[in-house]
């Protein structure tokens, strides 16, 4: 073998151990974040964060987000984009705060499943807006996003519900299972139910098929408009559930400023999910590893004394990471 020969080898070799660690980073990468920010949260505050109180504290702070987060994968998973989950997650909890002010504790069922319903059915909108009439998914939802918001503000006259909310409700939030919340119950009921229908049912497969490659989906026959309503519908639901589960664990019905908070996190947790496990896929565990990463960030960050604007910093930057990394590896 001449020189040339092994020096061609030798880079070679070096080409396929660089693949092999930026193949190994993308997949777990995020992962390995979380425990190196663990480690060093709990060194820097030995007696607080590493607490099983404490990490029950940060479940049940990302529970709300992580079911918003949840149903926006099932529409990034299809390649659309949902700026109205904001707007019906403070429609959701200012609705059913409303209704039981006049029900009582004997309608909790009935008002959670309507105002479910009325997701639903908003969702659905969303879907046909976007699929049936062809207008962008990213203006279409930003749209009716404040057409919800212009309603709820509207309906409540711009008052919050703070008086006469049945404690059966405020249990749905502030309520615990043994040492677990409720609201880190009901995150986990939807992760659960998500992943079934995502990885195990044929609608979810087709969806997943539909968001590599639309057109091909078509061509083969796959009811692609169909299926964005579903999407839609599933993002709705779990955006006014993830407001219902807010409403409950504050104790008051708010008309505006409630779904924001999640917007940019759930597009966040959604995206560093992308490039996790399954890098350049949308999925449900790769979510569930993003809210938890965001969610250890921001504890941790609160618990050490940092200011409020530096997590917005920190949150910000992460995204911007995030998409950037999930393009890089849809196209590779």
């Amino acid at each position: 073998m001449t020189a040339a020969d092994t020096s061609a080898v030798r880079g070679l070799a070096q080409r396929v151990l660089w693949a092999d660690a930026l193949r190994f980073l993308s997949r777990w990468g995020t992962i390995i974040s979380i425990g190196v920010l663990v480690v060093l949260f709990s060194l820097l505050s030995p007696g607080t964060f590493p607490t099983g109180t404490n990490l029950l504290d940060i479940l049940n702070q990302v529970a709300v987000l992580g079911v918003i987060s949840l149903g926006l994968t099932t529409c990034l998973a299809m390649g659309l984009f949902d700026l109205s989950i904001a707007g019906v997650a403070t429609f959701g909890g200012w609705l059913v705060a409303n209704w039981l002010v006049t029900t009582g504790p004997a309608g909790l069922i009935p008002c959670l499943a309507g105002v479910l319903a009325v997701a639903a059915c908003i969702g659905i909108g969303n879907g046909f807006i976007v699929s049936y009439m062809g207008v962008n998914a990213f203006i279409a939802t930003l749209a009716t996003g404040q057409i919800i918001n212009g309603v709820t503000l509207g309906l409540s006259n711009s008052a919050t519900i703070q008086f006469g909310i049945p404690d059966n409700f405020l249990n749905f939030g502030q309520g615990q299972v043994g040492p677990v919340p409720n609201p880190v119950i009901i995150a986990l009921a939807v992760a659960v139910v998500l992943w079934l229908f995502l990885e195990r049912t044929q609608p979810g497969r087709l969806m997943y098929a539909i968001g590599g490659n639309a057109e091909a989906a078509r061509l083969s026959g796959i009811r692609v408009k169909r299926y964005a309503l579903i999407a839609f519908g599933i993002s709705a639901v779990c955006a006014a559930l993830g407001g219902i589960m807010a409403a409950a664990v504050l104790g008051v019905g708010r008309p505006q400023g409630v779904g924001e908070t999640y917007l940019l996190d759930a597009f966040a947790a959604a995206f560093i999910g992308a490039s996790t496990l399954r890098p350049g896929t949308f999925h449900v565990l790769g979510t569930i590893v993003g809210v938890l990463l965001l969610g250890v960030i921001e504890n941790g960050l609160s618990i050490l004394g940092v200011a409020t604007f530096w997590q917005l910093i920190v949150e910000g930057t992460i995204l911007v990471f995030a998409v950037t990394a999930s393009g890089l590896l849809r196209r590779r």
